[in-house]
């Protein structure tokens, strides 16, 4: 059995690439990589020189050649990351002109949908028109994968009869060991929040920053925040966070190996706020570390999160928003549970790590990838 796994480049998506960099590791099957996407530098891989440069017409094209090529001297299976989201529909177009050119050389093609406009769940048709040029080209593959339940019912709602299969992303082996290897020594009179993500504004920073700023006035010196991660608003971010009476928090920047790892284990809760979502790696990650989490139920997190039991979930309950935004109240209200209750956070960490080792390692995720790619090819 052979595949071909076009999935985004380090510099263009961290989550994605880094999902098959954990997963193919442990697949029983023979996989090429055919690596697209356009570089960013705040996944901590900056590219540098010509591939920066080249216009992007022409490493779309680079990139359809390479495909190409791929699947002439490799028969298989093609499979597809795809993400269904109102500011990547260039990556949407590209990924259509992809499968169409898997299906021009006659090749089985999976979907796996990665990113999902929030907006276009429950709404009857395909963001691009159920009867869009884009719809009935990714109505040709052969099997879905999809994050959430959500998801697949929007899928079968707008037409898509090929088999969707519901899966999650996955903690890598890295991840599982370097937290078995991290023994922080914790200041309990300090409650520490982690934020680990990309930071932009659709991830919610600026209401965390907002709560943190409630407790903060509320019990100064009881909490200590920290930020990790790059993206495209982290100097807004920044600057909301520099005012007077506003203290402990902390910018570790892009992070991996053992600053990764120690982020997560000197943390005793982890803030995620997203309001769009597939089903973010470090939610997973976070809850392997044992963290009790504070976190919406964007996408997949919805079919993961169970309130009270893997944390406070903050819903995306208009009557409870202020206007679009989660209430800082509502999340600081949440937060301060926690804080109040070593013995939830203790109980709530134990069954987050044993529920993520459980179902979300590597050689769990890898083998019913696996079975997904047996079932499309009959095997």
């Amino acid at each position: 059995m052979r595949v071909i796994i076009v999935r985004d480049r380090a510099s263009s998506g961290g989550g994605i690439h880094n999902y098959y960099q954990a997963v193919t590791r442990h697949l029983g099957v023979r996989h090429r990589f055919v690596d697209v996407g356009r570089p960013h530098s705040y996944y901590g891989t900056e590219s540098r020189g010509w591939f920066v440069r080249m216009p992007t017409p022409v490493r779309l094209v680079c990139d359809w050649v390479t495909l190409v090529v791929k699947m002439i001297g490799w028969p298989g299976l093609v499979h597809l990351n795809a993400c269904l989201d109102p500011v990547e529909l260039r990556s949407l177009r590209r990924d259509a002109v992809n499968l169409c050119l898997a299906k021009l050389f006659r090749r089985p093609v999976i979907v796996f949908w990665r990113g999902w406009d929030n907006d276009a769940c429950g709404t009857p048709e395909f963001p691009c028109g159920n009867g869009g040029w884009m719809s009935r080209v990714y109505r040709w593959a052969d099997a879905h994968i999809v994050l959430a339940s959500d998801f697949r019912d929007d899928l079968r709602r707008w037409g898509f009869n090929s088999p969707i299969h519901l899966q999650t992303t996955v903690v890598a082996d890295s991840i599982l060991d370097g937290l078995e290897a991290a023994h922080p020594v914790r200041d309990a009179r300090v409650f520490r929040l982690l934020f680990l993500s990309r930071v932009e504004v659709a991830k919610g920073v600026l209401e965390l920053l907002d709560a943190f700023a409630l407790l903060n006035q509320r019990q100064p010196g009881r909490y200590h925040l920290t930020i990790a991660g790059d993206g495209p608003d982290l100097e807004l971010l920044k600057q909301r966070a520099a005012v007077p009476g506003l203290s402990n928090i902390d910018f570790a920047g892009y992070v991996e190996g053992q600053h990764k790892y120690g982020c997560y284990a000197e943390a005793d809760a982890f803030c995620f706020l997203s309001y769009t979502e597939g089903m973010p790696n470090a939610v997973l990650e976070a809850m392997a570390a044992g963290l009790p989490l504070v976190s919406s139920d964007a996408g997949g997190l919805k079919d993961i999160l169970e309130e009270g039991v893997t944390g406070y979930i903050v819903a995306q309950d208009r009557s409870k928003m202020v206007g679009e935004r989660f209430a800082p109240e509502d999340v600081a209200e949440r937060i301060g549970r926690l804080a109040a209750s070593g013995e939830a956070c203790r109980r709530i960490g134990g069954h987050n790590r044993q529920y993520a080792r459980e179902r979300f390692s590597a050689t769990k995720v890898a083998s019913r990838l696996e079975a997904i790619y047996r079932e499309v090819l009959g095997l």
